[in-house]
Formats: C-alpha cells, structure tokens, sequence
C-alpha cells in the first residue's frame, strides 16, 4: 500500500515549487511562502510514517526543494 503522506509530501513541493516559479505580486508572494511552509511540514509528517527507502526519497527531495526555495525565502524578508 501506497504511503499517504509521502504522497501528500511530493504533491506540496511540487506545488510550491511551482509557486516560486510563477510569484509575481506581493499576495502571491505570501500565497507562496504558506505553500514553502506547507511543504516542508508535509515533508515531516511523511519521514514519520516512511519506510527507509521513502525516507531516502524524502531527504532528496527535501536537500533539492530547500536549495530551490532558500533563496526566494531570503528574498521575501
């Protein structure tokens, strides 16, 4: 059976990464950091519940979306 959560997790980054590629105003930008946000606790919840090769899976993902999101969250502050 499919992991829930890891799903859920790969679904968040993928929607936030999109956000930070289409953030143009500032309410978007505050749409797109709730979405950063959201991801990375969906990350989280995922890790809990993962088998080891998911937990692999989660902290690539995880290493890739935070270089790809670390610089728009400096950039928004």
């Amino acid at each position: 059976m499919a992991n829930q959560y890891f799903q859920q997790a790969r679904e968040a980054v993928e929607a936030a990464n999109q956000a930070v590629q289409n953030t143009t105003t500032p309410l978007e930008q505050a749409e797109t950091v709730d979405k950063i946000k959201r991801a990375k606790q969906a990350i989280s919840q995922a890790y809990a519940d993962s088998s080891i090769a998911e937990r692999e899976q989660l902290m690539e993902l995880q290493r890739s979306f935070y270089e790809f999101t670390d610089e728009f969250m400096n950039e928004s502050f």
